[in-house]
């Protein structure tokens, strides 16, 4: 799940590429959409979600809060800085997640874990060094809440792995589109963008956060993390396949140490499990 997930997410670039339209206006209806598209299911399972709502209403609130935050600090994080230095700084997700998890949960954090989360940092700051720019700092500082809210929306889903996770879903878009709605302009769009628009959202965010919610109840933070980084990887070689846009040599390289060190993660973990 966690890498499907991954692959999912990892197809925003390509998609928002071939929407014309403000970054504001495209967070606004990304979350409207994903409003929308999540409605039919939560009425479909009313039962389930109002049982859901009453035994953990506030942590369903504070992971839609976590994940709003998420969704409208890299729009922001992006309008202040270049992709790359974006990216390079989600670098510290790993760390930040498997961190937090260890001293909120008490999850174990194997030395094994550690090695590989560094090893998947420098593979990802490879891969973006070529196109880094000077004076971005204000952008990786906004990147770095993004990292801060996804490591904690972590804590809160494994804590509640009992109830679902779609109600925060919901409120998450509902959330993110209020505070996009003073910043966007709904009448630019127009019947070309929309078939976009929808790719994007339910498309990718709404599957994507779904497998994503779910994938984060049943493995640990520190792989967690790490598969989250292949999204990072992949998005670069999506643009290649359907741009043409080859990466270069940096950035493939890097792309193979981050996909090599998550890998190595997964089999050692798993030889300890069976050990």
């Amino acid at each position: 799940m966690a890498v499907g997930a991954a692959a999912i997410f990892s197809t925003a670039g390509v998609i928002v590429r071939r929407i014309d339209l403000p970054a504001w206006d495209v967070s606004f209806w990304r979350s409207t959409f994903l409003v929308a598209s999540m409605l039919p299911l939560l009425l479909l399972q009313w039962r389930s979600a109002l049982s859901d709502v009453r035994h953990a209403g506030p942590a369903l609130f504070l992971s839609a809060l976590l994940l709003a935050g998420a969704f409208v600090a890299f729009i922001l994080a992006l309008g202040l800085a270049p992709v790359a230095n974006v990216l390079l700084m989600f670098g510290a997700t790993p760390f930040a997640t498997a961190l937090l998890a260890r001293f909120a949960l008490g999850e174990p954090l194997h030395r094994h874990t550690i090695v590989a989360m560094a090893v998947a940092a420098i593979g990802l700051a490879l891969s973006v060094v070529g196109s880094l720019q000077a004076g971005a700092f204000a952008g990786m500082a906004v990147a770095s809440i993004v990292v801060l809210c996804m490591s904690g929306n972590y804590v809160v889903v494994r804590h509640r792995r009992d109830i679902g996770m779609a109600p925060a879903i919901w409120l998450a878009g509902l959330i993110s589109g209020v505070v996009a709605l003073p910043f966007a302009h709904p009448g630019n769009l127009n019947w070309s963008q929309l078939p976009w628009l929808l790719a994007l959202s339910p498309g990718q965010l709404a599957v994507g956060l779904l497998l994503y919610m779910a994938c984060l109840k049943r493995i640990p933070a520190g792989r967690a993390a790490l598969l989250g980084l292949l999204e990072l990887v992949l998005g670069p070689i999506w643009v290649w396949l359907f741009d043409g846009e080859k990466p270069d040599d940096l950035t493939l390289l890097g792309g193979l140490i981050v996909i090599g060190a998550a890998a190595a993660n997964v089999w050692l973990d798993s030889r300890q499990a069976t050990g």
